[in-house]
């Protein structure tokens, strides 16, 4: 097997490794969630304050009960069919950039006070959910789903709910996805410490095959704001690889470079950026 067979493989795995960690983040409480019950109201959508999942692989929403909404007002132990949307955007300050958004359709029940206090008490509950639960009019809802559509820059991609929280592998959903909503400023502000001119170069050894990883797009900069040009953005972080937008005088490029071994941490973030630096020094 030649090394460009090797690459091509390598990369192949860690650009499906990444899509489910992506989707892996946005149900562990990354990004953005809003609902619409399709049958209830279909013409309005709610907003969730926070979402997140439970140690056992429960997908939760919290909000405030609000007669004038539809979906937060609905009774206790009620199940209604729910769409939820997903949408994660870029950490990089400079620009607005949405990086992958998801949908599940499934139904929500509202838990009633005492099942959200007992779950608070286990601490079941991601914090952010719990901030709101234990807030006045704070409500938890679960949503039973089995699929989950992700849609990024490479494509659309079904994932089932079960392969992204089988328990032998992430006993505790929202520990196990990195970085997590409270650890991605961190992990930002690494990578953005990293010089442009090497971020740079990652990108252009992603699209000339030197590491692996794939291009996620292409196009002309010919429209681009004038403060981009010559800029290099990073795009999204994750235990698999970074994604970073390349600004160039006639055309932009994004690309996903792979690490070597997954980052769980600050620490494996760092070192796999330096490999990262390291394996995209063109070749002599």
């Amino acid at each position: 097997m030649s090394s460009s067979t090797d690459l091509a493989a390598v990369s192949a795995d860690a650009v499906a490794s990444h899509s489910r960690s992506m989707a892996h983040r946005l149900v562990s409480g990354a990004g953005s969630a809003s609902l619409l019950a399709f049958r209830l109201a279909p013409d309005q959508l709610s907003s969730a304050l926070a979402h997140g999942m439970t140690p056992s692989g429960q997908f939760l929403v919290a909000g405030y009960a609000d007669a004038g909404d539809p979906v937060t007002s609905v009774a206790d132990g009620r199940a209604i069919d729910v769409r939820v949307d997903l949408s994660k955007e870029a950490p990089e300050p400079a620009l607005r950039l949405v990086c992958a958004t998801a949908q599940m359709v499934g139904t929500l029940t509202w838990l009633s006070p005492d099942e959200t206090f007992l779950m608070l008490v286990d601490g079941d509950l991601p914090d952010r959910v719990a901030e709101i639960a234990e807030s006045e009019n704070g409500r938890v809802g679960v949503i039973e789903t089995d699929r989950v559509l992700l849609r990024d820059s490479l494509g659309v991609t079904p994932m089932d709910v079960d392969t992204l929280v089988q328990a032998a592998r992430c006993p505790k959903a929202w520990e196990a996805a990195y970085p997590s909503a409270d650890q991605e400023w961190d992990a930002y502000d690494l990578v953005a410490s990293v010089n442009e001119l090497f971020l740079r170069r990652i990108c252009h050894a992603v699209a000339d095959g030197q590491i692996a990883g794939t291009i996620c797009g292409r196009r002309s900069s010919t429209h681009s704001c004038e403060h981009t040009l010559g800029r290099v953005f990073v795009a999204d972080i994750d235990r698999t690889g970074v994604t970073v937008m390349s600004v160039e005088s006639e055309e932009t490029v994004i690309a996903f470079a792979a690490f070597r071994h997954p980052a769980t941490s600050l620490d494996d973030l760092a070192v796999q950026l330096s490999c990262l630096i390291e394996d995209s020094v063109p070749a002599r």
